[in-house]
C-alpha cells in the first residue's frame, strides 16, 4: 500500500523540493505523510531561503526493458496554512460632550457657625448618654453601701452584699465589719418593728379612752408607752391631744361648779385646767375667770350686813 507524499518537504524548517516521491525527506529525514490540519492558532515560522535543488548526477542508462507502469496516484492538495485572524481595530470612544451650563450644580454654601455648635451639642449629649460605665466600686465602698442598707432596715440587700463580698474573697476585716453592722442594725430594726406595733396599739387604746370620757386613763397609757419606748414627734402630738382633753374635763367641772355657785370648786377647777397651759382653751378659761370674779363679788356683797333702821 503506497503512502501519500508531497513534492515539497512537509517539514517547514526544511521546505526543499523533493525530486522523487519518497516516504522520508532525504535532506532532513521528516516523514512525508499528510497530517490533519491543525486547528490551533500557531505563529507562522519565519520564511527560510530556499536552497537550489541539487543537480542530479546522470546514471548509466541501462538497456530499456518494457515494463508496465502503474498509474500515478492522485496527489492531495497541500493543506493550506491557517491564516491568523486580523486583530480587531480599536474602537475609539466618542468625544465627551461639554457639559451645558444648566447641568452644573450650584456651589455648596459654607457651613455656618451655629450648625457646628448644634453638632457639638448633639455629640456631647450622645457621649453623656452612651459613656462607659464607671469603674467598679472598691471593697470599702461596697461595705459602706451595705451598711447604709442595713441602717435603713433593708437587711436582705445588706446580706446579699455580704454574700457577694465573701464569694469575691474580700479582706476578712471588711467582712467582719459588715457582719457587725448588720447584726447591730438587725437588733435596732427588730426594736423599731416592735415599737411600731406598740404605737399602733397605743393609738387605739387612747382613742377608746378619750371617746369614753376618760382622759386620765389615756394619759396613764401614754405615759407607760413613753417610759418604755421614749418620746418622738408622734408621742408629743398625742400628748398635746390628751392634755387638751384633760383641761377640757376640768373646765367642764368648773362649769358645773359655777352652776351651783360653788366658788371654791370653781376656783380649784380653773387652777387645774390652767396647769395644762393649752392655748386652745384660753378663751374659755378667761370666761370662767370672769364668772369666778362676779361670783366672788356677789359673795362679798352678801356678806356685808344691812344698816339698822333709823340710823
Amino acid at each position: 500500500m503506497l503512502e501519500t507524499v508531497n513534492d515539497v518537504c512537509i517539514n517547514a524548517a526544511c521546505g526543499r523540493i523533493l525530486p522523487l516521491r519518497v516516504a522520508h525527506c532525504p535532506f532532513c529525514g521528516a516523514r512525508q505523510v499528510a497530517q490533519a490540519p491543525v486547528l490551533e492558532k500557531l505563529p507562522a515560522p519565519p520564511p527560510l531561503p530556499r536552497m537550489p535543488p541539487p543537480v542530479p548526477v546522470a546514471a548509466p542508462i541501462p538497456a530499456p526493458q518494457p515494463a508496465p507502469q502503474p498509474a500515478p496516484p492522485r496527489q492531495p492538495a497541500p493543506a493550506p496554512e491557517p491564516v491568523p485572524p486580523a486583530a480587531p481595530a480599536p474602537v475609539k470612544a466618542p468625544p465627551a460632550k461639554p457639559a451645558s451650563k444648566g447641568s452644573v450644580p450650584p456651589p455648596r454654601p459654607p457651613v455656618r457657625l451655629r450648625t457646628w455648635i448644634a453638632a457639638v451639642v448633639v455629640l456631647t449629649g450622645i457621649w453623656f448618654f452612651n459613656k462607659p460605665a464607671d469603674k467598679p466600686a472598691s471593697v470599702a465602698e461596697q461595705v459602706e453601701a451595705a451598711t447604709a442598707l442595713a441602717a435603713q432596715c433593708e437587711l436582705d440587700g445588706a446580706r446579699s452584699a455580704l454574700a457577694v463580698l465573701k464569694s469575691a474573697k474580700a479582706p476578712a476585716a471588711q467582712i467582719k465589719r459588715l457582719q457587725a453592722n448588720i447584726s447591730k442594725s438587725a437588733a435596732a430594726c427588730d426594736r423599731q418593728q416592735q415599737r411600731a406595733q406598740a404605737w399602733t396599739a397605743l393609738q387605739d387604746s387612747v382613742s377608746q379612752a378619750l371617746d369614753a370620757g376618760k382622759p386620765e386613763l389615756a394619759a396613764t397609757r401614754l405615759t407607760a408607752y413613753v417610759k418604755r419606748w421614749g418620746e418622738d414627734p408622734d408621742t408629743l402630738e398625742l400628748d398635746a391631744k390628751v392634755k387638751v382633753a384633760q383641761a377640757s374635763a376640768q373646765l367642764d367641772l368648773a362649769d358645773a361648779c359655777l352652776a351651783r355657785s360653788d366658788r371654791g370648786c370653781l376656783e380649784s377647777s380653773l387652777i387645774a385646767a390652767e396647769r395644762y397651759k393649752r392655748p386652745e382653751l384660753a378663751a374659755r378659761t378667761q370666761a370662767l375667770r370672769a364668772s369666778l370674779s362676779q361670783l366672788l363679788e356677789r359673795s362679798l356683797l352678801d356678806a356685808v350686813p344691812a344698816p339698822a333702821a333709823g340710823q
